[in-house]
């Protein structure tokens, strides 16, 4: 088949590695794969399968008046429409909320049938959100929508039941690393580290990950906290560690393009978002062996990563649980070694075979309909 996938951006993030993972499997299965961007390729983080066809729209470029706002939309909108319609598809595939919309707009009285992906609760956007005007009436012209997990899915009960499913994220085998590791600056390699990764906003909670972190640092000195990331807030991060006493103790390591190597090293991963929808970042230190602590950031966090059987699972947002949590796991090497002996089986429950089956079918279901 000739499926075109659409998104925002390769510059980084969850559900842009979900992109490329589906993009490889599909292309192993022999189909010829699009990829279109409103941004430009110089702003990307992930690489392509070498036969894929890249479509980088570059017209992400900010608007300094409404008027000007809206004359940039209705380009984009053309844009994506006719780069669409060059790569002649018999599927479009749109990643994400805005995308999501976006695309349809721009497909509205063509023939190509759109499948869109959700990777977040919905409720996570602000009710002043322009484009979630357009979110349902787009939505019912949808063929399916997917969400990466079933709490997401049941966040749309508003939408019929048979224009739903659920396909999951998938994870990949990590192979041991052998080779010489190049330790990050100011990564201390006598400590014990724990380990999180995400990009730097406040979804994430990475402030909520350092005041955590600050109330048991005393007790386990032997610990160093690793963050992996960029994004808007590294600033105001890195001035909260500096007010938490922690420049020594932690240490924003920036993105990694390959960041298994250091995971593999590590002892800990921690998960503080205040919302997610399968994290990719949670399912990929579980591949690497990693015990886990997360926050309850979604009602699919449980889809997961299971409590008390390859992790720990504490309430949302909650500080001193975290704390808790963590301080228990850094104190207890058998009960890290308990919880790591079960992390790996992500990979027999969310495979990229598996995943593939579920989208090569449900594509097939679209086209048949």
């Amino acid at each position: 088949m000739r499926i075109t996938l659409v998104i925002t951006s390769l510059e980084g993030g969850g559900a842009e590695r979900v992109m490329v993972l589906l993009t490889q499997g599909l292309v192993q299965r022999g189909h010829t794969v699009t990829v279109i961007t409103l941004s430009g390729d110089d702003t990307d983080f992930y690489l392509l399968p070498p036969t894929v066809k890249r479509i980088a729209l570059d017209l992400r470029q900010k608007s300094p008046t409404l008027l000007h706002r809206i004359v940039k939309t209705i380009i984009r909108l053309v844009c994506l429409r006719r780069a669409v319609q060059v790569s002649q598809p018999d599927i479009v595939i749109s990643f994400m909320s805005s995308m999501n919309i976006y695309a349809g707009l721009a497909l509205l009285q063509t023939q190509y049938p759109m499948i869109g992906t959700e990777h977040c609760s919905p409720t996570r956007l602000p009710a002043e959100y322009p484009w979630e005007l357009f979110r349902r009436p787009i939505y019912r012209r949808l063929r399916r929508l997917v969400s990466v997990s079933q709490g997401i899915d049941d966040e749309f009960t508003w939408l019929a039941k048979a224009k739903r499913a659920v396909i999951y994220n998938p994870f990949l085998p990590v192979k041991p690393f052998q080779g010489q590791f190049h330790y990050p600056k100011g990564v201390d390699p006598t400590k014990k580290w724990i380990v999180a990764m995400g990009r730097l906003v406040h979804e994430k909670g990475f402030d909520i990950l350092l005041n955590a972190f600050q109330k048991v640092a005393a007790q386990h000195p032997d610990w160093q906290l690793l963050i992996l990331g960029e994004g808007e807030l590294r600033s105001e991060l890195e001035a909260l560690q500096k007010h938490l006493d922690l420049a020594k103790r932690v240490v924003f390591v920036g993105r990694l393009s390959n960041p298994f190597p250091l995971l593999q090293h590590s002892k800990l991963f921690v998960l503080s978002s205040r919302t997610e929808g399968f994290p990719m970042a949670l399912g990929e230190a579980l591949a690497c062996g990693l015990p886990a602590v997360a926050t309850e950031c979604s009602k699919g966090i449980r889809e997961l990563l299971q409590d008390n059987i390859n992790g720990l699972i504490v309430p949302n947002q909650n500080i001193t649980r975290l704390a808790a949590a963590m301080s228990y796991l850094m104190a207890n090497e058998i009960e890290r070694d308990r919880l790591a002996s079960r992390a790996p089986e992500v990979l027999g429950k969310f495979s990229l075979d598996k995943v593939m089956d579920r989208w090569e079918t449900l594509i097939a279901e679209v086209l048949q309909e």
